[in-house]
């Protein structure tokens, strides 16, 4: 076999060599990204982190038309123990009895805070946040969704925990709870591999975050930057556009873990699906140059390696035990280290659906960002007319 092997090597045209040549290239820097960055995510948030001091926290929440959820799932969060925190939430001028619903919580709960926008206006989440930021009155805030299911004194425990200087930002996992809807299933992918590209790039010096939800954050640091400013109109992105502006390596901690975690009851479709995929590319394009450039290469490599690995086995398909081995031994790291990170963050029935999807994905993705980028400016262009 060996033999045979360096036979081929040796008949091989130049042609023929620098396609194996480029495979071999995709494989070392596919392989290197799967050993220092989600690897190095499974490593530091394996971390025991122990502190016994509490955060005084600010909770914050905007509804709209969110009576039942309100009703429901707001007093879980008020019953929590700790007496340093308090919740503050704005009605984003809801059309039902949403508002009632939290006046008579807020005379209930002495810990609750409450707003509320009293016309419709555009952007008016993020006009609603801002709102909510300057309501706090703790140091540290957190953006929170009123469709959490059943927040633990676990999970409160964990995400108030002290942080040690000179930590910014805490990051912990958001994901939503499971149905036999399709597209719940590629939400919760997508969802899952945004979350680690995000720790992963962060842990690396490309600090930044996809989701501002079971995000805590100085308060200070959102004002020092003027809060949104001119971002106060970008369509899918709110406090993620800010918080991307300070946080660095140095500032951030990842709490990874199956205590820290909110589910949000969540009904998904094709459209939630696609909005957040544009999301991700809209936060993408207000990163630095250098974060920009990364992540074009790690889409790039993502695409051309199992194109250049089907073209390989074309023009030359005896070296196709070679092809073979390196295929295995990364699909191997891959499966690994994902299968670790789902069940860490407790994301159960995803693993062979996540294999599959991470091929076909980056694929999609590239049509989808082309076609969006293409949509958006049209859209700029028409306004500007």
């Amino acid at each position: 076999m060996i033999r045979e092997l360096l036979d081929t090597f040796n008949t091989l045209t130049s042609t023929q060599l620098v396609v194996f040549v480029v495979v071999a290239l995709l494989w070392l820097l596919r392989l290197l990204y799967l050993l220092f960055f989600p690897l190095r995510v499974l490593i530091r948030t394996s971390e025991k982190k122990v502190a016994t001091e509490k955060t005084p926290l600010s909770v914050l929440m905007v509804v709209r038309n969110e009576e039942e959820n309100c009703r429901e799932t707001l007093p879980n969060l008020l019953n929590l123990e700790n007496p340093d925190m308090e919740v503050v939430v704005v009605d984003d001028f809801s059309q039902d009895n949403t508002l009632s619903v939290l006046g008579v919580l807020k005379q209930r709960y002495q810990r609750m805070k409450l707003s509320s926008l009293s016309q419709e206006t555009r952007y008016s989440e993020k006009l609603s946040q801002n709102i909510a930021l300057k309501s706090a009155e703790k140091d540290w805030v957190m953006v929170y969704p009123v469709s959490a299911q059943n927040p633990s004194q676990d999970w409160l425990d964990e995400i108030d925990k002290k942080a040690a200087d000179p930590v910014l930002v805490k990051v912990a996992y958001t994901t939503i709870s499971t149905s036999k809807n399709r597209f719940n299933k590629f939400y919760r992918i997508e969802n899952f591999f945004q979350q680690v590209r995000s720790a992963s790039y962060s842990i690396n010096g490309l600090a930044f975050v996809y989701n501002e939800e079971n995000v805590v954050f100085k308060k200070a640091e959102y004002f020092k930057l003027g809060g949104l400013g001119s971002k106060v109109q970008e369509p899918y992105a709110n406090l993620e556009l800010v918080i991307n502006r300070f946080i660095r390596k140095m500032n951030v901690e990842f709490c990874f873990n199956d205590k820290s975690i909110l589910t949000k009851q969540v009904a998904v479709g094709h459209s939630e699906f696609k909005d957040l995929v544009r999301k991700s590319i809209r936060i993408e394009k207000h990163l630095s140059k250098w974060k920009q450039f990364v992540l074009l290469l790690d889409r790039l490599t993502q695409v051309l390696y199992p194109l250049f690995v089907a073209l390989v086995l074309l023009v030359t398909f005896k070296l196709w035990p070679i092809i073979a081995i390196l295929v295995v031994v990364k699909l191997l790291v891959f499966m690994v280290i994902i299968k670790i990170l789902q069940k860490r963050l407790n994301e159960r029935k995803l693993f062979i659906t996540s294999l599959v999807f991470s091929v076909i994905m980056p694929f999609y993705k590239l049509f989808f960002r082309w076609s969006f980028n293409r949509q958006s400016q049209n859209h700029k262009w028409k306004n500007r007319g």
